[in-house]
This record gives structure tokens, C-alpha cells and sequence, in this order.
């Protein structure tokens, strides 16, 4: 998996989960993307038809983000993958910080501050993941807890997690490559 640090901030609108914001950094393969900065997802930009229901549009002073592609893969597949990816984070941080980590699905909670967005779907060419985790919590719509009172730091933390998310993967590809068909 290729990963690709981002020095300059950026605010994630939700048209960085697309194809064509992964090819401006890199082509062919698995990539993650990371970055810090805001959230400001209108509902137009919104693929969790969920959230669009209910009106519940994204935003955030500032948030640790990571933005995954994986070609060819099935949409079942990349919701697997963005709950391990989601796991992955959830255990990193909690032993980094000393505090717990409840996992709900695909999102992170501290007692009842939400502490991540997370979302997958799919392109023509891929499928493509993106969680978001709050660093400032300051005027957020919902209850939220972020890394900086959890005294984590986002980019270590995005470094750990997605290193520890990418060995999996090829080690699940490993492991599916190693094995014959039963009758």
C-alpha cells in the first residue's frame, strides 16, 4: 500500500473521497492519504444516505483524516476493511492515551463524545474509505471528544494506525494466496 503524507492543512468537503483526489498523489494500487485539518461537508457532498435523511451534515475546527483507496474491491469488502481500520485506531489510541475506546460500528466514542466519522463506498475503478477523527472539538454540532485532550498526536497517530492497517491487508492477502480450494 502506497501512503502519502500531506505537510499543508486541508479541509476534508467530502469531494476528497473520489478517484481523482487519490491520483493527484499517487496511482495504481492501494493508497492512503493522510492529512490534518478541518470538516465541512455539506449535505450535497454526503454519501451516508443515513445522514442525509436526517440532515446531519459534517463539521469540525480540525480532525486527523485518512483517505483509502482499494481498486477492485467489493463494497462489502471495504466496509470490513473500514471497521479493522477503525479497530486499529481505536486500540492504538486507547493504549497511547490510557483511556477507552468504545467501537459502535464504524465510528469511535469516549463515554458519549463521538470521536470519529468514518464512511465507505465505491467509484467506478475502486472502493474508498475515509475516517476522520476530531482533534479540536470546539463548536461541533454533536458531543464530541478529539485527540488533543487525549493528548495523542494526530499525525503519529495517523502514521501508526494506517502502518499497522496496510500490514494487515497484505497479510490477509497473504493468507488468502497460501490456501487451495476444497470440494
Amino acid at each position: 500500500m502506497k501512503i502519502v503524507t500531506l505537510d499543508a492543512p486541508l479541509t476534508y468537503d467530502g469531494l476528497q473521497l473520489s478517484t481523482s483526489f487519490v491520483d493527484q498523489y499517487a496511482t495504481g494500487g492501494d493508497v492512503a492519504i493522510l492529512f490534518v485539518g478541518g470538516a465541512d461537508v455539506p449535505l450535497a457532498h454526503m454519501v451516508d444516505l443515513e445522514d442525509v435523511e436526517a440532515g446531519e451534515a459534517i463539521w469540525s475546527p480540525r480532525m486527523a483524516h485518512v483517505v483509502v483507496e482499494h481498486p477492485d474491491t467489493p463494497l462489502t469488502e471495504a466496509v470490513w476493511r473500514q471497521r479493522a481500520l477503525v479497530r486499529l485506531a481505536a486500540d492504538w489510541i486507547g493504549q497511547r492515551s490510557g483511556v477507552r475506546i468504545d467501537v459502535r460500528g464504524d465510528d469511535l466514542f469516549v463515554g458519549d463524545g463521538k470521536l470519529s466519522v468514518s464512511i465507505a463506498t465505491t467509484s467506478p475503478r475502486s472502493s474508498m474509505i475515509h475516517v476522520g477523527l476530531n482533534v479540536d472539538t470546539e463548536d461541533t454540532p454533536v458531543k464530541t471528544a478529539g485527540l488533543r485532550d487525549l493528548r495523542v498526536a494526530p499525525m503519529e497517530m495517523l502514521r501508526a494506525v494506517v502502518r499497522r492497517y496496510a500490514e494487515e491487508v497484505a497479510s490477509v492477502g497473504h493468507a488468502a494466496s497460501k490456501v487451495r480450494p476444497v470440494t
